[in-house]
């Protein structure tokens, strides 16, 4: 027996509603699976705002399970701030019909985040608005880098403007890329100016030479570089310190040389005056104690008495020379006795000269003594080719003086 006409309508009817839920139920999960994919929050609103779909970013974000999410206002789950500010991109959204763009403010447990919201209106296949949908991308991160790149560049900024040193950025053609208040003012360039100029066309001819060995080798080295050149500058020789160090770009190449530069003339003129007189105090220094090492006593009326004591070295022997030959003539002194006792050593050349200071000393016209001679320096006097004669020697000091007060007393009897 066939179905009732109504009965099989309404079957008919009936299937159609359970196909049509079924496929609702399959656009649902697909529609849900895909937010639930893509990187950012994600919630769609019906035309009274209330909430119809949300991904799990979503549910991070503010902290409630999907049940306590879905059916509710932004204003059941923000502050009335935050609302707020999300209510006039919605308004906007609805009465433009259009997706609006915008950063809005979210607070999270570590502090306030920034979003970059994309809302944009839905509608039905007849045109009309059915809800609102929106994407939003958590920046705060990006932003924070952002203000904290602004806050670098702003103090790179500040220290190209006021340090006191020449700093520099080339490029492999030898053009300025960057350069320093300080660098301009130095070549007589507006900083505004120097970018984009070629060296040689900046600084003289010597100081461009000189700068373009280093900076080559720093870019095929790839290693810093510390020099100090000397180069001619407007007249005159400029001594710079520069530090040259490869700039990388993100990928390691180095397209760019730095360099800090500052001008040491004054520096290096100063160091110079002040080892100039630290060599003439460290001569003068030296002079006296020679001089205070090599005291020369006068005994009696003519005989003058010279007791050397430690080593004596070629600049000890020329000093003791030249004093005592001025003594000799000042005093018109007729012997000079020379005591080696304090003496224990003294090389082969030193001798020879000491027996040319007593050749001097006889010039004078007066006679030369030695006394307190040691093994050691009798062997170094009789190694030389010098005819002994020429040295009145006694075996002590005492033996010295009383030949010398009978030769005085004698010459002037």
């Amino acid at each position: 027996m066939s179905d009732d006409p109504e009965i099989a309508r309404l079957k008919a009817e009936n299937a159609e509603l359970r196909r049509r839920i079924g496929e609702r139920d399959r656009l649902e999960r697909l529609l849900q699976a895909t937010i639930e994919h893509i990187d950012g929050v994600i919630y769609l609103r019906d035309t009274d705002g209330v909430i119809t779909h949300v991904n799990d970013m979503f549910l991070r974000l503010i902290g409630l399970p999907r049940e306590e999410v879905v059916g509710r206002r932004d204003s059941d789950l923000f502050p009335k701030e935050v609302y707020e500010q999300f209510r006039v991109v919605d308004r906007q959204v609805v009465e433009e019909r259009r997706t609006v763009t915008q950063e809005e403010h979210a607070p999270q447990a570590d502090g306030v985040h920034v979003f970059l919201s994309r809302k944009y209106p839905v509608f039905d296949s007849a045109g009309a608005l059915i809800g609102q949908g929106g994407i939003s991308t958590d920046i705060t991160e990006q932003r924070r880098a952002e203000a904290t790149l602004q806050e670098t560049r702003t103090i790179l900024h500040a220290i190209v403007e006021n340090a006191p040193l020449a700093i520099l950025a080339i490029d492999r053609s030898y053009r300025y890329v960057l350069a320093s208040h300080e660098a301009a003012r130095q070549v007589g360039w507006a900083p505004a100016e120097l970018p984009g100029q070629r060296v040689a066309d900046v600084v003289p001819p010597d100081a461009a030479e000189a700068l373009r060995a280093p900076i080559e080798r720093v870019f095929g080295s790839g290693e810093p570089l510390v020099l100090e050149q000397s180069v001619s500058w407007q007249g005159d020789t400029r001594v710079l310190l520069s530090h040259m160090f490869p700039i990388r770009d993100g990928g390691g190449s180095a397209d760019y040389v730095g360099i800090v530069a500052s001008d040491v003339t004054e520096v290096r003129r100063t160091e110079a005056e002040r080892l100039r007189l630290q060599q003439e105090i460290i001569q003068a220094q030296r002079s006296a104690l020679l001089e205070l090492s090599t005291p020369i006593i006068p005994i009696a009326e003519g005989v003058l008495a010279v007791p050397l004591i430690g080593e004596i070295d070629h600049e000890r022997s020329q000093q003791i020379a030249g004093v005592l030959l001025e003594r000799v003539s000042a005093a018109g002194a007729d012997v000079v006795i020379l005591d080696l006792t304090g003496v224990r050593h003294v090389e082969a050349a030193i001798v020879d000269a000491m027996m040319q200071t007593i050749r001097a000393v006889r010039l004078l016209g007066a006679e030369a003594v030695v006394t307190g001679i040691s093994p050691a320096v009798a062997q170094a006097i009789a190694g030389l080719e010098e005819p002994l004669r020429q040295i009145t020697v006694r075996q002590t000091l005492q033996h010295a003086v009383e030949h010398a007060l009978a030769r005085t007393r004698t010459r002037r009897g």
